[in-house]
């Protein structure tokens, strides 16, 4: 009888997906701090810049480099889905990298967000 071992694979990130994102540094108590939200068009490029040197968020590249950190993201086609989602993401979190207010599409709706 064979012995049965059940993966359960993550998502890639396909090239050119557009979406919202967000990065956690894990604390030594086990728990996840948010420390950044964002909105891109193309999510892979968007994380590799992020994780240059070249990153001019001195705050995220120094808590990047000093946790180990987690990484996840939401899929969205809609520019203006995405610009709200992150403000309302902003909002919500306050996450200590983000240094400004993401400004939103300006379309002026009460946005929503439900995280699953």
């Amino acid at each position: 009888m064979a012995h049965v071992i059940r993966l359960k694979w993550s998502k890639f990130i396909g090239y050119e997906d557009s979406g919202v994102y967000e990065y956690f540094v894990r604390l030594k108590s086990g728990d996840k701090n948010l420390i950044y939200v964002g909105e891109a068009d193309d999510l892979r490029k968007r994380s590799q810049e992020h994780l240059s040197v070249k990153e001019p968020n001195e705050c995220l590249k120094k808590n990047l480099k000093e946790y180990k950190w987690d990484f996840r993201y939401a899929i969205l086609a809609s520019k203006a889905d995405r610009q709200d989602a992150e403000q309302a993401l902003y909002d919500k979190y306050k996450p200590k990298c983000n240094k400004v207010r993401p400004s939103g599409s300006g379309r002026n709706l009460e946005i929503k967000i439900i995280e699953e």
